[in-house]
Order: structure tokens, then sequence, then C-alpha cells
């Protein structure tokens, strides 16, 4: 399997597919040249991880390596995701992480350590889900969305795409959520989010 970014998210990626040993080997890449050695598809030496060489991404794609884009921002991921051949995307899920088997994840998404994804619970493309997250039962997670570490989705939540739930965030049952919202750190949603912007507090309230 190929990472593409090898930044800090990047590594934690590589950890998780490491630790889960569902790839015999794992690569990584990246456009920023200090990490990578040049641009893509250049590739460039050294380690991401003991055990994680980088690797050109043209390399990959050519003999059909699966890649996982590792980019927190959601709309450099969605650009990148967009670019690779369908099929391609892999889904990446740390074996400390508690995923329901009647969960659905698209192709893409990453669960990071300690994360519990419930029964009913559906995940776009690409959407991140970080260390010790809940995603209770049918919640719906819309595309290239990030719940950051220790954020709670009480049961029925919906989110939109590109939407970012801040670090120890907490949405209450049945909330909908619009694209393209970001919600702060430890911020409690308890009504509907019908307009992009950015929400905090307690209860979160839009920002001017």
């Amino acid at each position: 399997m190929l990472i593409l970014g090898a930044g800090g998210h990047g590594r934690v990626v590589a950890d998780a597919a490491l630790a889960g040993g569902q790839w015999s080997r794992v690569f990584a890449c990246d456009r920023d040249p200090a990490r990578s050695g040049g641009d893509l598809p250049h590739g460039g030496s050294g380690e991401l991880l003991h055990g994680v060489m980088l690797m050109p991404i043209a390399q990959a794609m050519a003999v059909g390596v699966p890649v996982h884009v590792a980019i927190g921002k959601a709309a450099h991921r969605e650009r990148e995701c967009a670019a690779l051949r369908a099929g391609a995307l892999a889904t990446v899920t740390h074996p400390t992480a508690s995923i329901s088997r009647f969960a659905t994840l698209a192709p893409g998404c990453f669960i990071a350590a300690q994360a519990v994804v419930a029964p009913g619970a559906s995940l776009g493309t690409s959407v991140i889900v970080n260390h010790g997250v809940v995603v209770d039962h049918d919640v719906v997670v819309g595309e290239f969305s990030h719940i950051a570490p220790r954020a709670a989705l009480g049961g029925g939540v919906s989110i939109g795409k590109r939407v970012l739930v801040g670090a120890g965030a907490s949405v209450l049952p049945g909330i909908r959520i619009a694209d393209d919202v970001t919600i702060g750190a430890g911020a409690v949603v308890v009504d509907h989010i019908d307009e992009p912007g950015t929400y905090a507090g307690v209860p979160a309230r839009r920002l001017q």
C-alpha cells in the first residue's frame, strides 16, 4: 500500500497500517520536497517510519498498488482522491478500533486507535475517524469529513461533506450538520446546523 501524505497524519496512518498487518509492504510519498525529496511523482529517499520507505506514486499506480490519501485538509484530500483511478483507494483501520460488522465504510476511510464505529453507521469516501472517537449507531458521515480525537457523535447524527468536528466535541443524537462546517474543540452541538461556517461553545453557536 502507498500512503499519499508523509506529514503527521501520514505517520499515524502508517503506524496503523503496520500494526494491522493487512499489507505486506507500506510505502509513502508527499508533494512537499522536504518530506519526499521532490514533487510527485518523483518521490525520494529516507524513512517515514521504521519499515515504511518513500516510493513514487507513478510507480505504485503502474503496478496497481492501493493508495490511502493521508492529508488532513479536506479540500486537498478530495482533490487527490479525485485524481486517482477508480478502486485505488485503500481503507486503513487500527487493530484496536472497534468497528461493527454492520457499519459501512466507503473506500479511503481511516479509523484510528481506540475509535468506535457502531452498527448502522455509514462513513463516506476518505472520512477520518481519529483516536478515541465514538460514532454511535446509525450515524452518517459525509465524504472527506474529519472527526477529531475524542469527539462523540450521538445516534442518528447526520454529518455533511468536508465537515471538521473538533477534538472533544459532542454532537447530540439526531442532529444534522450541513456541508463545509467546522465544529470547534470541546463544543456541544444541540441544534441542527444548516449553514456552512465555524461553530463553537456550549451550546455551539456560529462565530461571527
